[in-house]
C-alpha cells in the first residue's frame, strides 16, 4: 500500500512539473500589425485597447525601410487582419525589447514559417534553436534557391545589420 502512495505522489508530481514548465498556447485577436514581426493582440474581435505585444519567435522580418519590408507588412496583413482570430504559442523566451517571443498560428497554419517559405524573412540563427527551426532552415535555404522574394535581391542585407 505504500508502494502505491509513493508511486502516486511522484506522479502526480511529475504531471505538475511538466504542466507547470510549458507554455499554454492561447487564442488572442489581432489588434494590429508593427514593425518587424510584432503583433498587438487582445482578448476580444473587436477591442479599443491591445492587451499586449507579442513577437514573431525565431523569424526576422525586414524593417519597413529595407526592401521587401512593405511586402512582408503586406503578407502579414492579408493574413491577420484586424480581429483575426489567432493562436500564440509563447516559446518561453522575450526578445531584448521585452516583447514575449510566440509561434503565430492562424487557420492552423505557422505564419512565421509561412514568412520564411515566401521569402519574406529570415531565419534568426541567433534565436531560433527549438527542433522545427532546422525545417525553417531547409525552408529558407529553398527560397534562396528559387530566389523568392528579398532572395531575388541578391543583396540582402538582414535587420541586424541594417543600421550599421
Amino acid at each position: 500500500m505504500k508502494t502505491w502512495k509513493t508511486v502516486f505522489a511522484s506522479l502526480l508530481c511529475l504531471g505538475c512539473l511538466l504542466c507547470g514548465s510549458r507554455a499554454q498556447a492561447r487564442m488572442a485577436f489581432v489588434f494590429g500589425i508593427e514593425d518587424n514581426g510584432t503583433i498587438a493582440i487582445s482578448n476580444w474581435p473587436n477591442a479599443e485597447k491591445e492587451s499586449a505585444y507579442v513577437r514573431m519567435y525565431g523569424v526576422t522580418l525586414p524593417s519597413l525601410k529595407q526592401p521587401f519590408g512593405k511586402e512582408a507588412r503586406a503578407f502579414l496583413l492579408k493574413f491577420l487582419p484586424k480581429g483575426e482570430k489567432i493562436e500564440v504559442s509563447p516559446v518561453g523566451r522575450t526578445d531584448e525589447e521585452g516583447f514575449e517571443e510566440v509561434l503565430v498560428q492562424v487557420g492552423g497554419h505557422s505564419l512565421n514559417y509561412a514568412l520564411v517559405d515566401e521569402g519574406l524573412a529570415w531565419v534568426n540563427r541567433h534565436t531560433c534553436k527549438a527542433l522545427y527551426c532546422r525545417r525553417w532552415y531547409i525552408v529558407e535555404h529553398q527560397a534562396v534557391q528559387k530566389q523568392k522574394g528579398l532572395w531575388g535581391l541578391r543583396k540582402e542585407t538582414p535587420p541586424w545589420q541594417w543600421s550599421r
